[in-house]
């Protein structure tokens, strides 16, 4: 191995004076907007991507104004009201889309911390972050995760309608000359009601897809063992299930939750290798958040499909293997982001566990403020 120098090992260590001239080759050299104001909001140092927001003829006089003494008593308050917060809290935050003096109009994330210098006075740095084509980027995304979701609505509203006529136009041939088609027509049939079945659910689940968005977010108290027991009657008909809930008043979004434990409990049932089990459901309230487990005792699922199980129209099994539109797990998925939960496939060697983290607090808004 090669020896190093001492000056390869030795800590780096500099001086008060050198401390002072390495912070402000920091600050001069940043590509944000870097400036520090003092207890009367005026700019006492800028580095250069700052200034380099006004036109040069106008630079030297930055430092030593606070940049709104042209504007109306009352939009300057409104302008150095962030500057007023970090004084007075020591810490402020915002995003805001503002026009520069040199007329480009940018979204900045702007983030201002009080402190004190040597000689006792408290001034505040401010750093300002450009984040304009990312501000853009998410509203596309928004715009197209939007469109796509009003797409899904009106794909699957409007192909009901259709369907339904054929279904019961295969219906009608059917009852009135079953007793005339041959066995492999009379087959034929029964695989064409299989399929419009599979299509209704399909259109049905990607009406719930698409509307999680718009789901509210207020709470309701309720049993919880009452909804788990209300959900699993309705899916559990024609076969012999046991299920096990512990009892708990919560406070949660319950119409969005019930979409989630049907799912999963029509989940547990569904890919059973059985036409019995047993199914236990727990709900545990943390600090914060609540932790709703649902346990079968099925075949349980190959720990490396854990996260493909929760993409759109993903199926461990052929469709006509296992019905089903593949899109169950995506909205329970989809529905816990939504209220700032998830949920995960919990690794066990036998059967399968879905742990499901719901708040229990309000989401409380983003830090950030766009100011127009």
């Amino acid at each position: 191995m090669d020896k190093k120098s001492p000056s390869d090992t030795a800590e780096f260590n500099i001086s008060a004076y050198d401390q002072a001239e390495f912070n402000d080759l920091l600050f001069e050299n940043m590509p944000d907007y870097a400036f520090v104001k003092n207890d009367s909001f005026k700019i006492v140092k800028a580095n250069s991507a700052f200034l380099s927001m006004y036109p040069t003829n106008i630079r030297d006089k930055v430092i030593g104004y606070t940049t709104v003494e042209d504007y109306q008593p009352k939009e300057a308050e409104l302008f150095l009201a962030r500057d007023k917060e970090a004084f007075e809290q020591g810490y402020s935050e915002t995003v805001e889309t503002i026009t520069f003096p040199d007329h480009r109009i940018r979204t900045l994330l702007t983030r201002k911390k009080r402190f004190e210098a040597i000689d006792g006075r408290t001034y505040i740095l401010g750093i300002a972050t450009d984040v304009t084509e990312r501000e853009e980027l998410i509203e596309k995304l928004r715009k197209s995760n939007d469109d796509l979701d009003q797409f899904a609505y009106m794909a699957s509203h409007d192909l009901k309608a259709p369907l339904t006529a054929i279904a019961k136009l295969v219906s009608w041939i059917d009852e009135d000359h079953r007793s005339e088609l041959p066995v492999g027509a009379i087959e034929n049939f029964e695989l064409i009601k299989s399929r419009i079945n599979r299509m209704t659910q399909l259109l049905n689940d990607m009406l719930t897809y698409s509307r999680v968005n718009q789901t509210p977010h207020e709470k309701e108290e309720f049993s919880f063992k009452d909804l788990v027991l209300e959900q699993f009657d309705m899916i559990c008909i024609d076969k012999e299930f046991n299920l096990s809930c512990c009892e708990l008043i919560v406070s949660l979004q319950k119409d969005a939750i019930a979409i989630v434990l049907r799912n999963l409990l029509a989940n547990a049932i569904k890919h059973h290798h059985l036409d019995h089990g047993n199914i236990d459901v727990t709900i545990e309230e943390k600090k914060g958040f609540y932790l709703i487990k649902v346990t079968d005792d099925g075949p349980g699922i190959d720990p490396q499909y854990s996260s493909k199980i929760f993409e759109m129209f993903q199926t461990l099994k052929p469709r006509d293997q296992q019905e089903g539109s593949g899109i169950g797990l995506a909205i329970c998925k989809k529905i816990a982001n939504h209220y700032a939960g998830d949920i995960t496939l919990i690794d066990q060697p036998n059967g399968t566990s879905f742990l499901v983290t719901w708040p229990s607090v309000p989401t409380q808004q983003p830090p950030f403020k766009r100011i127009k």
